[in-house]
């Protein structure tokens, strides 16, 4: 029988399919339980209401202790974990934690300790500092304990108070990403990803999405094999891990580590004959890479994630519209409510240049909101989305 698995994150729709893909029965524990994430998964558990934001500790740990009741093989861990190392020690004690140990993502996680080790293995980034610099002009202000761009601001005179905040300063370049697996000595190299980050209402860098695995000049692999190869070593990382970086020309400037597997997976679901989720489990079990011969291979794929920036409800016939769609995911379902800011769903595109990928992600997500104004007699007073609406 296949291993029975836990995934756990913010939304687990991208963990649970990967697993199942992978061969393992899934249990998704996550904030929204959308339709595609029940489908994929054997069961699908709360962790957290969608309002919050945040992952409920007690209902992890209680989910974690029913599926090693239930002869759970362990969990792997995704987004919503940044800045909890101890609830994913907890975690860990009740059933055996699948990637990076608790105190290997506290490292990474800790701005000072990420960032001399940069500084100490000669990897580029741009000029980071713990205290507000004198002249904020030009800087940002970012916190490790959070991940997408929703705690990155511009800097003003603001004084330090949170841990793992810090600040940087604004480099040139577009933001790219890579996705590796790790065996805690070496890593090897799956892809490079362009990111879409833009502006979200008063957030200046909101990640919305990426595209790749992008083509890279032979020199510019070697040199980021070598870093992520350093990196591995440096803090034992195991598993899938991402490294966000901004690349202006040809040069690398490292911008942050994600020791968890990151959004960027969904570009890579045929990558590894064996699934991406199963190299992930045995990366970390065993520290074992996949053989060179293992080719990634796969076409330009692309997604992203569509926000609202206002509030609204998704009626029945319009949650029905959007899974009819086969580049609709997230699905949520009838009579979901919608904040401010709130994802709605994230759409996909397949394309033989970026170009081509962009133009089909922007049409699709403009689709949303037409896809929202179909509505049905029980709620046909609740407000809909329009096109300029959801971003």
């Amino acid at each position: 029988m296949m291993p029975l698995l836990a995934v756990a994150a913010l939304s687990a729709r991208l963990l649970a399919e990967s697993a199942r893909d992978s061969g393992y029965r899934p249990v998704a524990l996550d904030l929204f339980g959308d339709a595609d994430t029940r489908r994929a998964a054997l069961a699908w558990w709360p962790v957290g209401a969608p309002a919050a934001r945040a992952i409920d500790g007690d209902a992890l740990l209680a989910a974690l202790c029913r599926l090693r009741a239930q002869g759970a093989a362990g969990w792997i861990a995704g987004s919503g974990f940044e800045g909890r190392g101890e609830l994913l020690a907890a975690g860990g004690h009740v059933l055996p934690l699948i990637g990076n140990a608790p105190a290997i993502v506290s490292q990474v996680r800790d701005p000072a300790s990420f960032f001399g080790r940069l500084a100490a293995l000669g990897i580029p980034h741009p000029p980071s500092c713990l205290v507000p610099p004198s002249m904020p002009a030009g800087w940002l202000h970012k916190n490790f304990a959070s991940s997408g761009g929703w705690a990155v601001r511009l800097a003003g005179r603001q004084t330090q108070s949170e841990a793992g905040t810090y600040y940087q300063r604004v480099a040139p370049g577009p933001p790219m990403s890579a996705l590796f697996l790790a065996d805690g000595r070496r890593a090897r190299l799956l892809g490079v990803n362009l990111q879409i980050v833009r502006r979200l209402g008063g957030l200046p860098y909101v990640f919305h999405g990426c595209i790749g695995p992008l083509p890279v000049a032979v020199g510019l692999r070697r040199e980021l094999e070598g870093m992520l190869d350093a990196l591995s070593a440096d803090f034992g990382l195991r598993g899938l891990n991402g490294l966000d970086f901004l690349l202006n020309g040809n040069r690398l400037a490292v911008l942050e580590l994600n020791p968890r597997p990151s959004a960027s997976m969904a570009l890579y679901r045929d990558a590894l004959s064996g699934g991406l989720l199963h190299a992930h489990v045995t990366a970390s079990r065993e520290a074992r890479l996949p053989a060179a011969s293992d080719e990634v291979v796969g076409p330009l794929r692309g997604f992203e994630v569509v926000f609202t920036r206002r509030r609204a409800r998704v009626t029945d016939t319009g949650a029905l519209a959007m899974a009819r769609c086969g580049w609709c995911h997230d699905l949520p379902a009838g009579g979901t409510r919608l904040a401010w800011g709130d994802p709605v769903c994230t759409v996909s595109a397949v394309g033989s240049t970026v170009a081509e990928v962009q133009a089909q992600l922007v049409w699709r997500r403009r689709q949303i909101p037409h896809l929202l104004e179909k509505i049905d007699e029980r709620s046909s007073k609740e407000p809909c989305l329009r096109e300029t609406e959801c971003q």
